[in-house]
């Protein structure tokens, strides 16, 4: 099991609670952060922090600064394909044993509809498909990728969900019966830890798996909703296909909010893990969470903070 772990994109909302785990979990996690960036890292009492020159040339800053870590996982976003990748390939030349990409997220990149509909995705899919060459070329290395389906509770809080918490209505496609995994960030960072105790696991080492806090329908979260809430919902139902066409012409406009759109549709059509053959849960020791309970914290995180904005 690797002992001294490097995270990159420790301050991000996935990145802190990741941190968090590792650090519960009894790992020397190395937090590595952007020279010149602002953002503080949790638990910076006690975790070391590495600012990586952003100017020098990410292969050799990278191998230098990941030498003597037995581990390396990234939680920033795959904007910069060309930076992932050289991470990637500058763990496996510093010695680092095990690598978990930034796979994290709604849908999955090995999927040619997510591809097609999403072409972001095709940048984890390089990233990963780099990972499985460096396997070849270097001997001690390894890798898992993770995927999550929608961040579950940190979609419902910031409107991704496509349910209005405050407005209590929700945009359903199709019938609203698609059943699909989704993830808190807690359990996204509980197995991130869980893989790295791991590493050498066969349904583990240099797979994609799938992970999840639950598997339900857009209907499921509307209903846990209401219960939670106390009142009844608008559901506003959208053909899936007439709402792919009109969100892939708005992306072709450069509409940004219509590529996390699609990404929803993903995540809300083509997301079941428990159908997946890498799906992790038993190899892992994981259980499902319970919907209402997450929805109801949400809920009142909602409110607190409502209540706090307006005092």
């Amino acid at each position: 099991m690797p002992k001294k772990v490097a995270l990159a994109g420790a301050t991000g909302s996935l990145g802190s609670p990741i941190l968090s785990a590792l650090i519960s979990a009894g790992f020397d996690t190395t937090a590595f952060k952007r020279q010149g960036s602002l953002s503080v890292p949790g638990h910076a009492d006690v975790v070391p922090v590495v600012e990586v020159p952003s100017k020098s040339p990410p292969l050799e800053t990278w191998t230098e600064a990941l030498r003597g870590f037995d581990a390396c996982v990234v939680a920033f976003r795959t904007r910069d394909v060309d930076l992932h990748l050289a991470i990637a390939e500058a763990a496996a030349k510093a010695g680092v044993k095990h690598f978990i990409p930034a796979d994290f997220g709604s849908a999955d990149s090995s999927s040619p509809r997510t591809r097609e509909l999403v072409p972001l995705f095709s940048r984890k899919t390089q990233v990963r498909e780099k990972c499985q060459e460096l396997v070849k070329e270097y001997p001690g290395f390894s890798w898992t990728s993770l995927v999550t389906g929608h961040f579950f509770d940190w979609g419902l809080e910031n409107g991704f969900m496509m349910c209005d918490l405050r407005l209590k209505k929700a945009l359903v496609i199709g019938d609203g019966k698609y059943r699909a995994s989704a993830s808190t960030l807690h359990r996204i960072a509980e197995a991130t830890a869980l893989v790295l105790q791991r590493t050498e696991m066969e349904e583990v080492k240099n797979k994609m798996i799938y992970v999840q806090s639950f598997c339900v329908t857009q209907l499921e979260i509307v209903e846990s909703l209401e219960k939670a809430m106390g009142e009844k919902w608008e559901i506003t139902f959208r053909d899936m296909e007439e709402y792919i066409a009109e969100q892939k012409k708005l992306q072709e406009e450069g509409d940004h909010m219509a590529i996390e759109n699609l990404v929803f549709v993903l995540g809300t059509s083509d997301a079941n893990w428990e159908e997946k053959g890498n799906f992790a849960m038993k190899a892992l020791g994981l259980e499902d969470e319970s919907l209402n309970e997450i929805v109801s914290g949400v809920v009142k995180e909602v409110a607190h903070s409502s209540k706090k904005a307006q005092s």
